[in-house]
């Protein structure tokens, strides 16, 4: 069965810089045939309890940004957030 996950890191310069530390703990946790299926950007504002998702990965292409919404809608953290998502924007 297929796995989705999303992340994020604060600052990244680049989208691999997010993504290549998740891959390696997926691939220590026994996760194998990871794929970055694409990237994009998180808006999170935690005082509002709203979540943008947008844009898209130079190196990753385009993200599913409908997928990423259900996998952060499934996280109880955030079961009371605003979540939204566009593909407009960088």
């Amino acid at each position: 069965a297929t796995v989705f996950f999303v992340t994020s890191r604060k600052g990244a310069a680049y989208h691999r810089n997010a993504a290549e530390p998740f891959v390696d703990k997926l691939q220590a946790s026994g996760y194998r045939n990871i794929n970055v299926t694409g990237g994009g950007r998180l808006y999170f504002n935690s005082d509002d309890k709203k979540i943008r998702i947008f844009g898209f990965s130079y190196g990753f292409g385009l993200a599913d940004h409908a997928i990423s919404k259900r996998v952060i809608e499934q996280d109880e953290r955030f079961q009371d957030y605003d979540i939204t998502w566009s593909n407009e924007g960088y």
